[in-house]
């Protein structure tokens, strides 16, 4: 269910919290309230997802909350080719992991994940600060069964659109709203208010634009839909092997 949307997206990045903490209302136009007449609010929804699964790229930016965990993520998403971006995180201390936090400049490219990681989520990831400077300023290319590397989870478009299943229904409209400029119809589900509130483009192509959690849980924008972009990779003169330091 698209609540599982927000959900699983969390879950993507929490993942690799998870993993880093172990190894340490507004008028719509006619002619796109037309374009979408006839249509229930269940296929308006399964319409967007279809168009996020098979978008060229889309950028992806927001906060997401869980369990005190605070994911920011400003990814650029190229189907086929990878993602580059910034991803945040700030999780607490738990009986069984430290405590994360940071930033990171991510980019993946040919199923190959670079890193450039700030101090404090270089140590919290449990590395010894006293490496730091060897890899300041630079990417670290991660092994593909890098912990770190679950960030490139969030890579893919098409795995955003894998959050909705064809069978989640029940969706009634909740009135308009604007998003990033746009026009939106907002879509929840009464039968599971935990699932949230997933925003759409009042469009003849209708796009998802958000999908909010529940209050304090945050919310993921979705935009610049089929714009041109590439992926590049850092230059080697960047690049520093993650293995020697065992990621």
């Amino acid at each position: 269910m698209p609540a599982r949307s927000l959900n699983r997206l969390a879950g993507a990045g929490l993942l690799a919290v998870t993993t880093a903490a172990s190894v340490s209302a507004c008028a719509s136009s006619s002619s796109s309230t037309s374009a979408l007449a006839g249509l229930s609010p269940d296929q308006i929804v399964q319409k967007s997802v279809a168009d996020l699964k098979t978008a060229s790229s889309v950028r992806i930016t927001g906060n997401v909350v869980s369990s005190g965990q605070h994911i920011a993520v400003n990814l650029t998403d190229v189907a086929a080719k990878g993602c580059q971006g910034t991803i945040g995180l700030a999780a607490p201390a738990t009986s069984s992991s430290k405590a994360v936090s940071g930033t990171a400049d991510i980019i993946e490219t040919g199923s190959t994940v670079y890193m450039k990681l700030s101090n404090s989520f270089f140590t919290s990831a449990g590395l010894p600060a006293s490496d730091f400077s060897e890899v300041s300023g630079k990417y670290i290319k991660l092994a593909s069964g890098s912990n770190l590397a679950s960030f490139a989870q969030l890579c893919n478009p098409s795995t955003m659109s894998g959050a909705f299943a064809k069978e989640d229904t029940g969706f009634v409209k909740s009135g308009t709203a604007t998003v990033g400029g746009q026009p939106t119809l907002i879509f929840k589900q009464p039968k599971n208010p935990s699932n949230g509130t997933v925003y759409v483009s009042e469009s003849a192509t209708p796009q998802i634009l958000r999908i909010a959690g529940p209050a304090g849980q945050g919310s993921i924008d979705f935009s610049d839909y089929n714009a041109t972009a590439t992926i590049t990779a850092p230059p080697a003169s960047e690049i520093i092997d993650g293995s020697k330091f065992g990621i």
